[in-house]
């Protein structure tokens, strides 16, 4: 179905003079990485020959209005993980929404199965990473109760915020192309660099506990020190 929004004076490309053109809007579907969504585009339809035609504008703001139609489809949060995110901090509501910047009433919005905006959209991924929650956090929690602020606090989640931490001078004690290595799989791998570090570590542990289980004469602390720091390095190579 079209609705027209307005009429002007524009240039029709089929009639090439000025005529007087609608500008309307439709829903149109359209194919993104082979699943099909719906989103509401925008054009101009000439009232003389009745062709349509769009402005260089206009593709991209229909372009936008796909991927975002896309996006609230298939990669926004459903209510339940809403609700198991929030949960692992210990917050409210209203208090989770303050930490992330959003109004009093949005997480209850969401939770009942709004979808978030974009720019939401990235907030509420990016709380999901226990260091950059706990940014967001010391941020913005005057915004919230003392009463909040101490069960958010005493959480499991928030407390394992506290060792991420110190994985900001591991990070800085690698290289750029290092950093951008580990970077790129933890991307490809759909994890965070947290999780690549922490795999590296296990792996590190494992190795270490295969040499004692073989017999190998080797000391921690005299011959061959296990750097983690060396094996993390690895992962660029």
């Amino acid at each position: 179905m079209t609705r027209v929004i307005m009429s002007e004076k524009r240039m029709c490309f089929t009639c090439e003079t000025e005529r007087d053109v609608e500008l309307v809007e439709r829903k149109e579907t359209v194919t993104i990485k082979g699943k099909e969504v719906e989103f509401i585009a925008v054009s101009y339809r000439c009232t003389v020959c009745g062709d349509e035609f769009e402005t260089p504008e206009q593709l991209d703001s229909n372009l936008e209005a796909a991927r975002e139609a896309y996006a609230q489809r298939y990669e926004s949060f459903s209510p339940e993980a809403l609700v198991a995110l929030r949960s692992s901090y210990n917050a409210s509501q209203k208090a989770f929404g303050l930490l992330l910047g959003f109004g009093e009433l949005t997480m209850n919005s969401y939770e009942k199965g709004s979808v978030p905006t974009s720019t939401n959209r990235l907030l509420l991924n990016l709380a999901g990473d226990p260091y950059c929650f706990r940014r967001m956090y010391e941020l913005n929690k005057n915004r919230i109760g003392d009463t909040q602020r101490k069960r958010i606090e005493s959480s499991a989640g928030f407390r394992e915020t506290l060792h991420w931490e110190r994985m900001d001078a591991v990070y800085h004690n690698l290289t750029a192309d290092e950093r951008g290595s580990i970077e790129r799989r933890a991307s490809n791998a759909g994890v965070s660099v947290s999780c690549i570090v922490a795999n590296c570590v296990t792996e590190t542990l494992k190795q270490d506990y295969v040499k004692l289980l073989a017999g190998a004469r080797w000391s921690r602390m005299e011959e061959s020190p296990i750097q983690v720091e060396s094996s993390i390095r690895g992962l660029a190579v």
